[in-house]
C-alpha cells in the first residue's frame, strides 16, 4: 500500500515537473524578448558599475606604477609590462569569456571572473620580485577582469533593444567615470597606507563586482511560430484571409535554469511593441529550443554597442520579436555534445577566414596603430607631469581625471554627432584619431602643467570617438552575421598590441630618460589608423559606386 501511495505522489511530481519543461515543436521558436526597462535598468547599473571598477582600476595604474618601480628596483618597461599583461589578456580573453557565458552563463563566469581578479590582485601583494607580478597581477588578474567585463557588455545587448544606443552609452560612461575616481583614490591609498595595504583594498573593491554579477538574471523565453519569407512557405491556406498571427494567442508557463517560473503572455509583449502585422509563418528549420533561447550569444547582435534600429536587418522586419527570431542562430550539428553552445561561440569568434575579407584586414591592422599609442597617456602622463616637468605628483594624477572627464563626455558626443547628416561613424572616427593624433605629437612642447590639462582634455575627448564607433565600424563593414566573428578578432588584435606595445614605449624612456619619444610614436601611430580608415572609407565608396552601376546598367 505503501509503495502504491509512494509510486503515485512520484508520478504527480513528474508530471508536474513535465508541465513546467517548454514543450519542443518545430513549428515554433523560443525566443527572448529584452525588457528595454524595468529589472533591466538594475542589470543597467550593475554592469555601468563593473565598467567603473574594472576599467578604472587599470587605467588608474599610471598613478600607481612610480611607486611599484621603486619597490621592485626594476627598470621602466618591466613596471609597465604588469598593466600590459593585465590589459591585454583582459581583451584576448573576450572569445573565451564570450564562449563560457554562452555555456554557463554571465552570472556564473562574472562571479568566477571577480573571484579571480580580486585574489590574484590581492596574492600580487606578496610577489618576490617582479616576475611573479607579471603572473599574478598581469596574466591572472587580466583574465579575471576580462571573465567579469564581457558578460557585463552582453548583458546590455540581452535586456535592452529599442534603447540599446542609451544603455551601452550609460554602461560605457562607467569606464570615464572610474578614471576620474580611481586614479587619485589610488594615490591616496598608496600615500595613506603603503602599496600592500592599497592593493589590498583596491583589490576587495573588484570583488564588489561579484554583487554586480548577482542581478545578471538570464530572461525567460516565449513561444513564437517561426516565420519565413513567402518563397519558403509551404501551407496550402497561406494566403488565406483567415491566416492567424504568427504569434500565438496563448499563455506558455515557462521554466529554465537560472529563472522564475512564471506565466508570459506573448500577445502582452507584442501589444506594447508591434511596428505591424507580422509575416505568414510556418515549418522550417530545426526550432530554437527554450535551453537555446536564454544563450545570449546565440543572438547576433547581443555585443553590438550601437543603435540597432539603424541595422538593416531591425529595418526589415515587422516587429521586435520577429527581429530577435529572425537574428538568433543556433549552429547545427551532427553530434551534439555537452560543451556544443561553448564550441559553437569560440570558434566563431576565432575564426581567421574572415581576415580574407580585404576591409576586415584593414580594421584590424587600424587598431593595431591606435592601439600602440593608446595606453601611453594613461601609463605615462602623471610620471611626465612629476618626473619630467616638475608638476607636484598630487596635482599630476588629478591629469587622469581630466582624460575620464572629457573621454566620459566625447563618448556621449560621438552617438549625437553620428547623426548628423554626412557624419558617418567611419568619419567621425577618423576625425577623433586625427586630431588625437596631432595633440599626442605635440606633447613634447607642453612644459606647463596648463598645456597638460589641454592636452588630456583634447585626447581624452576626441580618441573617446574612436573607441565608440570602432566596433560600430566593424558591424557595418562586414554585417550582423558576421559581427560576432569580427568582434572577437578585433579585440584579439588589440589584445595582442597592449601587451606589447606600452613596454616597448617604457624601454624607449629606459634608454632616452624621456617620454617624448614614447609620444611622439603614440601620436603617428595614431595618424596612421586614421589614414588607414579613410582607405577603408575609399573602397567602401568604389564598391557603393560600382553597385550603383551595376543596378543601373541592369534596369536599362
Amino acid at each position: 500500500m505503501t509503495n502504491k501511495v509512494e509510486s503515485k505522489l512520484r508520478d504527480e511530481k513528474d508530471a508536474k515537473r513535465n508541465l513546467c519543461k517548454p514543450q519542443d515543436n518545430e513549428e515554433y521558436d523560443y525566443i527572448t524578448i529584452p525588457p528595454d526597462g524595468g529589472y533591466g535598468w538594475v542589470v543597467l547599473i550593475a554592469c555601468f558599475m563593473i565598467n567603473l571598477i574594472v576599467d578604472g582600476f587599470l587605467y588608474a595604474f599610471g598613478a600607481i606604477s612610480e611607486t611599484l618601480r621603486k619597490e621592485f628596483d626594476c627598470h621602466e618597461w618591466e613596471v609597465t609590462l604588469v598593466s600590459s599583461l593585465a590589459c591585454g589578456f583582459y581583451l584576448l580573453s573576450a572569445p573565451i569569456a564570450s564562449a563560457l557565458s554562452n555555456k554557463y552563463g554571465c552570472r556564473k563566469i562574472g562571479i568566477i571572473g571577480s573571484v579571480i581578479a580580486a585574489l590574484a590582485v590581492a596574492a600580487s601583494t606578496r610577489a618576490p620580485n617582479i616576475y611573479i607580478m607579471w603572473l599574478l597581477f598581469g596574466c591572472i588578474g587580466g583574465i579575471g577582469m576580462g571573465l567579469v567585463y564581457l558578460p557585463s557588455i552582453i548583458m546590455v545587448g540581452y535586456y535592452f533593444e529599442e534603447k540599446r544606443a542609451i544603455a551601452t552609452g550609460i554602461v560605457t560612461a562607467g569606464t570615464g567615470i572610474g578614471s576620474i575616481i580611481f586614479g587619485p583614490m589610488s594615490r591616496i591609498l598608496f600615500d595613506i597606507f603603503g602599496w600592500k595595504t592599497a592593493v589590498l583594498i583596491l583589490s576587495a573593491i573588484l570583488l564588489c563586482c561579484v554583487i554586480c554579477c548577482i542581478f545578471m538574471r538570464p530572461l525567460q523565453p516565449i513561444r513564437k511560430r517561426r516565420v519565413l519569407p513567402s518563397s519558403d512557405l509551404v501551407d496550402d491556406n497561406v494566403f488565406n484571409d483567415t491566416t492567424s498571427s504568427p504569434l500565438i494567442n496563448e499563455t506558455k508557463a515557462i521554466h529554465t535554469p537560472d529563472s522564475n517560473f512564471s506565466e508570459v503572455t506573448i500577445e502582452q509583449e507584442i501589444k506594447k511593441r508591434s511596428r505591424a502585422d507580422s509575416a505568414i509563418s510556418t515549418k522550417s528549420r530545426q526550432s530554437i529550443k527554450a535551453e537555446d533561447a536564454v544563450r545570449p550569444l546565440y543572438k547576433e547582435d547581443v555585443l553590438y554597442q550601437g543603435d540597432t534600429k539603424d541595422l538593416p536587418e531591425y529595418t526589415s522586419q515587422p516587429d521586435i520579436p520577429t527581429y530577435i527570431q529572425q537574428t538568433t542562430k543556433v549552429p547545427e550539428t551532427v553530434e551534439k555534445t555537452k560543451m556544443k553552445a561553448f564550441w559553437d561561440i569560440f570558434l566563431s569568434m576565432a575564426d581567421f577566414n574572415i581576415l580574407t575579407d580585404k576591409k576586415m584586414l584593414i580594421i584590424c591592422l587600424a587598431n593595431v596603430c591606435s592601439m600602440i599609442g593608446f595606453y601611453s597617456p594613461y601609463l605615462f602622463i602623471p610620471k611626465l607631469a612629476e618626473l619630467e616637468r616638475s608638476i607636484p605628483k598630487a596635482s599630476a594624477v588629478f591629469l587622469l581625471s581630466i582624460i575620464g572627464f572629457s573621454n566620459t563626455a566625447g563618448r556621449f558626443a560621438s552617438g549625437y554627432i553620428t547623426k548628423i547628416p554626412y557624419m558617418s561613424p567611419l568619419l567621425v572616427n577618423n576625425i577623433g584619431l586625427i586630431v588625437a593624433g596631432i595633440a599626442t605629437l605635440l606633447v613634447p612642447l607642453c612644459q606647463t602643467h596648463i598645456h597638460l590639462i589641454f592636452y588630456c582634455i583634447i585626447w581624452g575627448g576626441f580618441i573617446a570617438f574612436h573607441v565608440s564607433l570602432s566596433l560600430i565600424i566593424v558591424c557595418q563593414t562586414v554585417g550582423l552575421e558576421r559581427y560576432s566573428n569580427a568582434l572577437g578578432l578585433t579585440l584579439m588584435f588589440r589584445g595582442i598590441t597592449a601587451l606589447s606595445a606600452p613596454p616597448i614605449m617604457g624601454a624607449i624612456r629606459d634608454a632616452t630618460n624621456s617620454f617624448d619619444i614614447a609620444f611622439i610614436i603614440g601620436g603617428i601611430s595614431f595618424i596612421i589608423s586614421a589614414l588607414m580608415y579613410f582607405y577603408l572609407m575609399w573602397i567602401i565608396r568604389r564598391e557603393e559606386e560600382q553597385l550603383n552601376r551595376t543596378k543601373k546598367i541592369n534596369n536599362i
